[in-house]
């Protein structure tokens, strides 16, 4: 047998071989988070390409990946070497990613036409090349074990850190730019610099999954099936892979729907858009803790069940989250571009004014992604003219005599109190989902295996990746949909319907998303002594052959 290979398929994984995988998933986000949070703000504001055009370019790689993705995993399936099957792409593919990925954050000073040609060779490379890497990476976590329960903390501390590095991007990537750009967070070389540091640090942790994975589970037959068409219909005609398929598209559109409407509803209905980074960042700290929780949950209850109760939990939260009243004001002025006018302290401030007090009005100055500090200003009066303080975030004190604090209008009300709590909460509930189903996907794998005679882990991943993706597409056009048919108008004050069409697509809707995907697991048959007995099957015939 080859160096590579054991034959102890229901091995228990040592945690460094948990965190060298978990750490190839970092360096995915490293590229993943930037794509989804940044990458048309670049090529509109940065490169300078129409917003249309960057969205059919985003939309076309979708088509792309439609051939790509089963494609590859066809290829992963049938790769031999010395180092396994999947391992290799993630020593040899590397670099590769990392010129794409550069070129891709690279602005030629070229006419638009040339410029649009730019973006669509040198996006295309970066996602095909992610591709050859990711996919082969997904399928990785299917044969380094068998065990259910090994699998499932496997796929949590995988995506404990995938959620760790994408805070880190969201939260970094506009002062590494600024740093970068010599002070101009709007400088093309910032950018490309910033891109240039993800990339190679993304390219050292694929490296040490390489080094520190094995893999251990192989086909008795050691080959995939006779060609990828075959393959693919069997996944086709596989009833567990189905129901996966359909969780995860519906799954995906409902991540998209809060994702995607979260700024509306911070700007709109919270009238707090300053309060998105932290609303952000307490949704990826959920998703986080919910990913850890996973490994110890799935040690006492069926993955299927902790993960209908789960979804079952996300219905019931995002409902309360839909019927939460709008705040009666946000405690701040967030002063745009242009703004004439003045703002009133006793309309910031619940608290009537006292003899002997008055006002003390703030400034709230940036540090780092949601830490700011605030400067006093001068003005205590009930005004504040808004003409001398264009772009800033204005509050307001009421202090005694003493210069005790009596009333602070940047205090949190209640409600929004209770909103981040529930989309905490939400997201904890919806962390347990991603480690719970990229389990199921190896078990599926197994499944197949053990039905047809052939393994086609790459495939099995890869047709379930773009399954998201087009969970992720279909999300974003309904979010643009449903806006268009209410009547929404940009930076304006929303209409009655606008504003409760903006505050269901961020609850009640995806809770409704959520709530069918539970109902779809119901026909999901793999139960723990099912996929036992499999794995027995399985390791009665590698040993015979």
């Amino acid at each position: 047998m080859k160096k590579h290979l054991s034959s102890d398929r229901l091995v228990r994984l040592s945690w460094k071989e948990r965190v060298g995988y978990g750490l190839g998933d970092a360096g995915f986000n490293f590229y993943w988070a930037i794509i989804g949070s940044y990458l048309v703000f670049f090529y509109t504001d940065i490169f300078g390409i129409p917003a249309a055009t960057a969205a059919i370019m985003v939309t076309a790689t979708k088509i792309v990946d439609a051939i790509t993705d089963p494609l590859m995993g066809a290829i992963a399936d049938r790769t031999s070497t010395r180092f396994g099957r999947f391992r290799p792409y993630l020593l040899f593919g590397a670099l590769p990613m990392m010129v794409a990925g550069i070129l891709a954050m690279t602005t030629p000073d070229l006419g638009l036409s040339n410029k649009i040609v730019w973006a669509y060779c040198s996006y295309g490379l970066m996602m095909l090349t992610y591709t050859v890497l990711n996919t082969p990476y997904n399928a990785l976590s299917g044969v380094m074990t068998s065990e259910g329960r090994e699998r499932s903390l496997l796929n949590s501390v995988r995506f404990f850190f995938a959620y760790l590095s994408s805070i880190v991007v969201g939260a970094a990537t506009p002062g590494l730019a600024k740093y970068f750009g010599g002070g101009d967070r709007y400088s093309a070389y910032g950018w490309q610099m910033t891109m240039t540091l993800y990339a190679s640090v993304a390219s050292v942790l694929f490296v040490i999954t390489f080094i520190s994975t094995r893999e251990r589970v192989v086909p008795a037959s050691n080959k995939a099936g006779s060609n990828p068409l075959e393959d693919f219909l069997n996944l086709v005609r596989c009833k567990p892979w189905l129901v996966l398929f359909l969780v995860s598209m519906v799954f995906m559109t409902t991540m998209t729907l809060r994702g995607t409407s979260a700024p509306y509803y911070l700007r709109y209905f919270v009238q707090r858009p300053d309060l998105l980074g932290a609303y952000i960042g307490i949704q990826f700290v959920g998703l986080m803790l919910g990913a850890l929780l996973c490994g110890v949950l799935t040690r006492f209850m069926e993955k299927k069940r902790l993960l209908i109760i789960a979804l079952v939990m996300v219905g019931v939260l995002s409902t309360l989250l839909g019927v939460i009243p709008r705040p009666s004001s946000s405690g701040v002025v967030i002063v745009g571009e242009t703004h004439e006018g003045v703002a009133r302290a006793s309309s910031l401030l619940e608290e009537k004014i006292q003899p002997g007090a008055s006002y003390r009005w703030f400034q709230h100055m940036p540090v780092f992604w949601i830490i700011e500090k605030r400067v006093q200003l001068e003005a205590t009066g009930d005004e504040l003219s808004l003409v001398d303080h264009v772009g800033q975030k204005l509050s307001v004190k009421l202090v005694d005599n003493q210069e005790k604090v009596l009333a602070d209008s940047a205090h949190l009300p209640l409600n929004i109190l209770f909103i981040f709590l529930l989309n905490f909460a939400i997201s904890v509930a919806l962390g347990l989902k991603s480690p719970i189903t990229w389990s199921m996907y190896a078990d599926v794998a197994d499944y197949n295996e053990w039905r047809t005679g052939h393994r086609a882990t790459g495939m099995t991943f890869s047709a379930t990746t773009f399954s998201q993706k087009l969970g992720s597409a279909g999300g974003s056009a309904m979010l643009l949909a449903i806006l268009a048919q209410l009547g929404y108008q940009a930076g304006q004050l929303q209409q009655d319907s606008s504003l409760s069409g903006i505050v269901y697509i961020q609850s009640i809707v995806p809770g409704i998303f959520a709530c069918l995907t539970a109902a779809v697991l119901c026909f999901y048959h793999l139960d723990r002594k099912v996929v036992e007995n499999i794995q027995n099957e399985l390791r009665k015939r590698h040993s015979s052959t």
